[in-house]
């Protein structure tokens, strides 16, 4: 898949983005807003050398008190010398919504028929994935590249935010890179057969739930050990913390130490029956006070993570004892901090179910009284319907890359 400047397809795409409803520079700009409700980010875009793909994450935050009806992002490169070699694209198993485009700009929606699970609810983070690809024999480098982002709430037009820029840096440092990602607490849950969690419903006053996170290692070089650094928003405490932990007197911070659980390079992990893991999910028992007033939000957690001392060998299988007491782990090198550290919230439920609409409650937020920007109303549609009959020709002339709209492989992680 070439990189270059390709005016057909670049049209096309820019077409179906004015369809989906998005505003594109240049463009009459539907609710613009310079002060959107919702926030976006990019953390992760440091890769190391002779890594072929990197997952990174968008994480969009919704600030209002209800779910939104559609979100739609547009990611493109920012230079015109973007080398052939480096590419980013939403990934092959889905999770970030209905995508199309290419290499020179791509757009992904979410929306009532496009996995609305993933939309977020009133004060949540989602982490939508996308894949930073880099073919062999390529060199350091450093350039940007542009996400632009809307949301639309009940009847209101879409609200997009001005263009954000992001610097992808490629560099030659071949240690590990490790990342983690942590989803919002919206379930209950009870421990089934296996020590296995089971979600029992929305999570409500009184009742538990659990953080899960999961830490990935992206680098070139295996780790020996993890330190997880925890802490939970008020009212909310942990319920039963592993021997690994180190907890407050308050209950809501804790410091864990795997001082065996080495994680290799995602590039290794080739055979799943070796006993060596490049990724690993965990989880901590979390409850909420029971005289917590919902439903409500609960911002504020945290979890961070950073590699113990490296290793060189990952697969060595060389057992690992317990620091002696008088030891204190090293920390490893990590190509990429950024993504070392991610925010979670917990989503409470009223008793009764009052509100419990996946929207937290609320009449909206999503700027209801922002004014439509541009030309008057009527040649704002009579231009979109030249653009509906444009990109229907358009869309005769090129050929479509690809489609994705598969459930999974998102912010849950597997």
């Amino acid at each position: 898949m070439g990189l270059g400047h390709r005016w057909l397809s670049r049209t096309a795409a820019v077409t179906l983005l004015v369809l989906a409803g998005l505003a594109v520079p240049g463009g009459p700009a539907a609710a613009a807003n310079a002060d959107p409700k919702f926030t976006v980010d990019v953390t992760g875009t440091t890769v190391p050398l002779g890594v072929g793909k990197k997952r990174i994450h968008l994480r969009l935050t919704n600030l209002t008190d209800s779910t939104p009806r559609e979100a739609i992002f547009y990611v493109r490169p920012g230079e015109q010398d973007w080398p052939v070699g480096i590419s980013l694209m939403w990934p092959e198993g889905g999770g970030s919504g209905e995508c199309d485009g290419d290499a020179a700009g791509w757009y992904c929606r979410i929306g009532p028929h496009a996995l609305p699970e993933l939309l977020p609810a009133a004060g949540e983070t989602v982490d939508l994935p996308f894949d930073v690809n880099v073919q062999e024999n390529q060199q350091p480098y450093e350039g940007t590249f542009s996400v632009e982002a809307g949301m639309a709430w009940g009847d209101e037009q879409m609200q997009t935010a001005a263009p954000k820029r992001f610097t992808l840096r490629l560099v030659d440092e071949p240690e590990a890179d490790l990342s983690v990602v942590a989803p919002d607490v919206k379930q209950s849950v009870r421990i089934g057969a296996g020590g296995r969690l089971e979600p029992t419903g929305t999570l409500q006053p009184g009742e538990t739930g659990a953080v899960r996170y999961r830490i990935v290692n992206q680098g070139r070089e295996a780790v020996g050990g993890i330190k997880v650094t925890l802490r939970l928003p008020e009212a909310v405490t942990f319920t039963r913390p592993p021997k690994e932990c180190v907890v407050a007197r308050d209950r809501r911070s804790a410091v864990c130490t795997y001082d065996t659980l080495a994680l290799i390079p995602a590039g290794q992990d080739t055979d799943p029956t070796d006993g060596s893991h490049s990724a690993v999910e965990l989880h901590d028992l979390v409850t909420v006070a029971a005289a917590m007033k919902a439903p409500v939000t609960l911002a504020g957690g945290t979890v961070q993570v950073e590699g113990l001392a490296a290793r060189t060998d990952g697969r060595s299988g060389l057992p690992r004892t317990g620091l002696p007491a008088n030891a204190v782990a090293v920390p490893a090198a990590d190509v990429d901090d950024s993504d070392n550290r991610d925010g979670f919230a917990v989503l409470v439920a009223a008793k009764d179910g009052a509100g419990d609409d996946g929207g937290g409650g609320g009449d909206g937020g999503g700027g209801g009284d922002l004014p439509i920007t541009g030309p008057r109303v009527g040649l704002v549609a009579g231009t979109g319907l030249a653009l509906v009959a444009g990109g229907g020709v358009l869309l005769l002339l090129v050929r479509r890359r690809r489609v994705v709209a598969v459930r999974g492989g998102g912010t849950s992680a597997a």
